[in-house]
């Protein structure tokens, strides 16, 4: 047992050594500014990608918000895969003025697999490379208006990829929604802010995402649980440059009710843990071979890396051995299983200890993205009080997520608000 703690204490050291960066990281999320992309020498052709399985509720609105955008219309088509729909959502992106392709395949009802069959359909009719870039979006998203011309400035860099800012169009639902804006307001203050400062490539989360059209060259082949995961890993580790354009700002809804929201995470808990078996090698190799992207490779390795699981798991396995031995060779077994009871003070310590440091972070986050959250400052200070609950509630998805076979299934969306009613809300 003595090995075993010694070998956890090296393991935890070396970990903290190897992600000390990350502390650099968050303090120059915290205090720098965002990067500002020069005006774009061309405006480039964009083919507007969506994927949607019965969305009639809000793809209306996305599609407006896209006719909205300052950039010249005759430089935008939108490509929209109805996938598997039983409504409306076919018709109503047609009246828009969309190119339309209805799938029907039950058995393969996927997001990748859907955008699988839509560049073949866009291939076919089209030819891929007929535009520069495609921007993907989700049947839910707002875009501000302004949006393609952002991301044209950082495309126009020449990039292979660039990601938008990610905002929440529902924030102030309740305090799972909340838990999601905060989420993805930590992702943009601690991994996407820093890596453009520093001029590394970062993730995509889903959408709201440019890519060159000469990625998709021989069509799009990430089908996975969490196709935007493996998507980003196999580009960067192949040399791909992913920027990150906060001026580029969409929205997204957000689900509100717990068991949606243990169901898409568990879908991401599975599909993350997929990816990092497939692709870590990959990632390895780019550190010592990927000579324009070391450093990102090193850096998505342990964004993928799923250490809490794993360390999750060594602790239940040394806790349970332990426990074992000391009831065999105990004199007196009735104290050895009393022994658990009284843990409980010290696990509820540890985890009042945690609880507040993810407040104290989050605290940190609402407050270097103030400017972006629509929600009154009482309900706003309730909700990162709350937001450990989302955090912490990660590790024992991953563990249920290891035993359980999970499956795609679509969110139901149904905040069907327009860009001018975000607009107006957030003045």
């Amino acid at each position: 047992m003595e090995l075993l703690q010694k070998i956890g204490s090296v393991l935890l050291t070396a970990y903290s050594v190897l992600i000390a960066y990350r502390v650099v990281f968050f303090l120059a999320g915290f205090f720098t500014k965002a990067k500002i992309y020069p005006p774009a020498r061309k405006d480039h052709t964009y083919g507007i990608v969506i994927a949607a399985r019965n969305e009639e509720r809000v793809i209306g609105k996305l599609l407006d918000s896209i006719a909205l955008q300052d950039y010249d219309p005759s430089l935008l088509r939108v490509f929209v895969v109805a996938d598997n729909c039983t409504d409306g959502t076919a018709r109503i992106c047609r009246e828009k003025g969309a190119v339309v392709y209805e799938r029907h395949d039950p058995v393969k009802a996927r997001k990748g697999w859907a955008l699988e069959w839509l560049f073949e359909q866009i291939r076919r009719d089209y030819g891929i490379e007929s535009v520069d870039a495609y921007l993907f979006f989700d049947a839910d998203n707002l875009l501000a208006r302004d949006f393609v011309t952002q991301i044209n400035r950082a495309f126009d860099q020449g990039g292979d990829m660039a990601v938008g800012y990610r905002n929440t169009k529902n924030f102030d639902t309740n305090f799972i929604s909340a838990a999601y804006g905060i989420h993805f307001y930590e992702a943009t203050m601690t991994m996407h802010r820093p890596r453009a400062f520093f001029r590394q490539s970062t993730h995509i989360a889903g959408t709201g995402y440019a890519m060159s059209s000469r990625l998709l060259r021989d069509g799009w082949h990430w089908t996975c649980l969490t196709e935007d995961t493996q998507l980003c890993l196999s580009g960067v580790a192949k040399g791909v440059k992913i920027d990150f354009c906060e001026a580029a700002e969409f929205f997204d809804e957000q689900p509100y009710s717990v068991g949606v929201m243990l169901r898409q995470r568990l879908r991401w808990a599975k599909g993350r843990l997929a990816c990092f078996f497939l692709l870590f090698p990959k990632l390895l190799r780019g550190i010592f071979t990927c000579r324009e992207r070391r450093f990102s490779c090193y850096d998505l390795f342990f964004y993928i890396l799923p250490y809490s699981l794993i360390s999750a798991l060594i602790s239940i396995v040394y806790t349970v051995a332990m426990f074992v031995s000391r009831l065999l060779t105990a004199q007196a077994p009735l104290a050895v299983l009393a022994a658990p009871f009284a843990a409980v003070p010290g696990l509820l310590s540890a985890l009042a200890v945690s609880w507040l440091g993810t407040v104290a972070e989050g605290a940190a986050v609402v407050l270097r993205e103030r400017r972006h959250i629509r929600c009154g400052t009482g309900r706003l200070i309730l909700y990162v009080l709350l937001w450990p609950f989302f955090t912490l509630t990660g590790v024992p998805v991953s563990i249920v997520s290891l035993f359980m076979r999970v499956r795609w299934k679509p969110i139901r969306h149904d905040r069907d608000v327009s860009l001018a009613e975000l607009e107006t809300a957030g003045r």
